[in-house]
């Protein structure tokens, strides 16, 4: 397996595993106990087999190692600084998650720029 597969395969169980513990909680508020573990892996065995079969049929011909991870990456610090950064400031709730969400969405389309791989490519990053 490439080097290109196997990270895709990792996000994709990290993505599972953020969505099954979010989904746990909206279902069983409580999450303590047989019924929360259980939903837990039900809901991630669900999303991780479709996570990795999206994430492998959907790997773009322009990819390089990397680009995966800085997506990832720059969506959670924007939306976790953001959400922090918010709360902080009293301006919290539905109107303040969805600034960062959006802000982070916006931050992870651009993502793939912040590869040190693709620095040298186009000249970016370049002194």
């Amino acid at each position: 397996m490439d080097a290109l597969r196997l990270e895709r395969l990792a996000w994709a169980v990290v993505f599972a595993a953020v969505v099954a513990v979010f989904g746990t909680l909206l279902v069983v508020p409580d999450p303590t106990g047989a019924v929360a573990a259980g939903v837990a892996l039900v809901v991630f065995a669900v999303v991780s087999v479709l996570a990795a079969r999206f994430a492998l049929g959907s790997i773009p011909r322009d990819a390089v190692v990397g680009d995966q991870t800085a997506r990832y990456l720059a969506f959670f610090v924007v939306a976790l600084a953001l959400r922090v950064a918010f709360g902080a400031l009293g301006f919290g709730g539905f109107a303040g998650a969805a600034v960062a969400f959006g802000a982070a969405w916006l931050a992870a389309m651009w993502g793939e720029r912040l590869n040190p791989k693709r620095w040298g490519e186009r000249g970016e990053g370049a002194a």
